[in-house]
């Protein structure tokens, strides 16, 4: 119900008062033309009070939209104010080692993520939620490999070296499930090939954090130790956008 009442509420402010506004402020034009220049015998009128009703009627609805006019304009321009901010927090230059789930992520990585909770505050701490992609300073062991590069989605790790890596999982049709591939083991995998990776879906409470960013730092969803290898492959290594030229967030505190 309050979400109803909610929805009705928004609906009656945002477009029955500003239609209002509109077909009010267009009647008592067609109002005052009718009055001073057609001339009918029984020409029917309003009573000044009627008229004067209306007329503020209109003149609040009118300032109602003007308001929201306003209010809009000022939200999109402090947006458009603040997006060397917030690209200087979603593309950037890890300032400091960061456990990130099960991972610390060495200081001087290269860092691309998205954050829709970002709204360009000055000295919002460093955050790794929404995570897209990381180019790491020196190889980091993850999901039982070294690697030099990690996408997020689909999970694509740029392999750091020469390396024997399984086991193989492969998806069971019967089963509906990956499972360990009984015919091939492992894979010899060579440096700068793209390791392909199963994620297996993490629960978690979604009433709870709807609306909310995702947990961050130690706290988050990010578990390779549960990802399951699929296949090495040879592709273009894992591209990031470069560091943005604003300053790097700031530390956590």
């Amino acid at each position: 119900m309050p979400v109803l009442l909610s929805t009705l509420l928004h609906f009656f402010l945002a477009t029955l008062l500003p239609m209002l506004g509109l077909l009010l402020t267009s009647g008592l034009v067609i109002y005052a033309v009718y009055v001073r220049w057609i001339d009918l015998p029984h020409k029917w009128l309003l009573t000044p009070r009627a008229v004067q009703v209306l007329i503020g009627v209109a003149l609040l609805c009118n300032a109602w939209t003007g308001v929201r006019l306003y209010l809009a304009h000022s939200a999109q321009q402090a947006w458009q104010d603040s997006a060397g901010v917030r690209a200087s927090r979603e593309r950037f230059v890890l300032p400091q080692d960061y456990q990130y789930g099960e991972i610390l992520i060495p200081a001087g990585s290269l860092i691309n993520r998205s954050d829709p909770f970002d709204k360009g505050e000055p000295g919002r701490p460093l955050a790794l939620h929404g995570l897209q992609a990381v180019r790491f300073a020196q190889p980091v062991e993850m999901a039982g490999v070294w690697a030099s590069a990690l996408q997020i989605l689909p999970a694509r790790v740029e392999l750091a070296q020469d390396q024997h890596l399984g086991p193989v999982h492969r998806y069971d049709n019967a089963s509906q499930s990956w499972v360990p591939n009984t015919v091939i083991s492992g894979l010899a995998c060579k440096k700068g090939q793209i390791a392909l990776f199963q994620v297996p879906h993490v629960p978690y409470d979604v009433q709870a954090e709807l609306g909310k960013p995702a947990p961050d730092g130690p706290d988050a969803r990010f578990l390779p130790s549960q990802w399951l290898f699929r296949t090495c492959e040879n592709g273009p290594p894992i591209t990031l956008e470069p560091a943005h030229a604003t300053t790097a967030p700031a530390a956590a505190q």
